[in-house]
């Protein structure tokens, strides 16, 4: 009896064990599968493929295509990438979704040589690093190794604002035919001056007082109207030496024949005018000199306030001498 009594004791009491061993194992299972979902989610698998890499030449261009299940961010080369250049990266869209990468892969050098794995970066973060598959390409050579004749390795690019060649032809037309211009205009400037510096006809004074026969000689000045022309050089040439004449004349000095400083320094030596009216004749030569040798362009109104000025001055040297006031009126 007591041998029935623990036989049913020991038979329950292991089925209670199996049973807590059965709902442990299933509760492992579940987390197993739990985590293996997981890590499958946050794994990605990538596909490449390569397009136009048959044949091969130095600079020729081949495609490298990277697709996957999650959406792909960038692609990284590594260091070693040294034989070949990746120039340009496009983003694959398929139904209005990316889909993944294209790269535009250039050969840099002939020979048998392998492309290394290049690091796949995805936007959502992956459990691996993600990295494309080494390939090994055959890049050809374009001429035989004896063929020394020049030849484009690719197709010229055109710079960002280039413009057609022929519009360098006219650019370079158009400099050369404003330069020829430019030289022209100076070398008809010139002669114009040197014309008017070597054209200086010799005033011819009446008989009189010193003083009325350069007043005569401004009159006809005046009457020629040389401003009005354009012809200022010749203007100022004349304007000055009728000063210098009567200066000549009337101090007994070769007035025309000095310059400026040596006419300054003269007048001033031999006290022949008063120190105001000395700056006033010096002013007004240096006003002449400006035109005739500094290529001082004045106006019709400059030229008249010189004149002005020589006319007054005159006046003032007549009421000196006991001769009259000549009767003809300067307007």
């Amino acid at each position: 009896m007591d041998k029935n009594v623990s036989f049913k004791l020991y038979s329950v009491n292991r089925i209670s064990r199996l049973k807590t061993l059965s709902r442990v194992y299933k509760n492992k299972s579940i987390l197993l599968l739990v985590f293996l979902s997981i890590v499958l989610n946050l794994s990605a698998m990538i596909n490449q493929n390569i397009e136009n890499a048959d044949s091969l030449y130095l600079g020729s261009r081949f495609y490298l295509n990277i697709q996957s299940d999650a959406e792909l961010k960038d692609v990284i080369a590594p260091d070693t990438l040294t034989r070949f250049v990746i120039v340009d990266k496009q983003k694959l869209t398929e139904t209005g979704k990316p889909s993944g990468i294209k790269l535009t892969i250039a050969a840099l050098d002939t020979g048998e040589h392998t492309f290394p794995s290049l690091i796949v970066k995805t936007v959502k973060p992956s459990a691996d690093t993600l990295k494309t598959r080494p390939f090994t390409l055959t890049i050809h050579e374009i001429r035989a190794p004896g063929d020394s004749a020049l030849v484009d390795i690719a197709e010229t690019q055109k710079l960002k604002g280039e413009l057609p060649y022929w519009a360098y032809y006219f650019i370079a037309a158009f400099l050369v035919a404003a330069l020829i211009t430019t030289i022209i205009l100076l070398i008809l400037k010139y002669r114009k001056m040197r014309q008017a510096m070597m054209t200086r006809p010799t005033v011819q004074i009446e008989t009189g007082p010193n003083w009325k026969r350069a007043l005569d000689a401004l009159y006809k000045l005046k009457e020629m109207r040389l401003p009005e022309k354009g012809l200022f050089i010749q203007y100022h040439f004349r304007l000055s030496e009728i000063m210098k004449l009567f200066l000549e004349a009337e101090y007994k000095f070769y007035a025309n024949e000095m310059t400026t400083r040596e006419i300054k320094l003269y007048i001033k030596d031999n006290k022949i005018f008063e120190a105001k009216e000395q700056a006033e004749i010096v002013c007004w030569f240096e006003g002449c000199d400006k035109v005739k040798y500094a290529k001082h362009i004045p106006g019709l109104e400059e030229c008249a306030e010189r004149q002005d000025w020589f006319f007054k001055w005159l006046m003032k040297q007549s009421t000196r001498s006991e001769s009259s006031i000549p009767e003809k009126e300067y307007d």
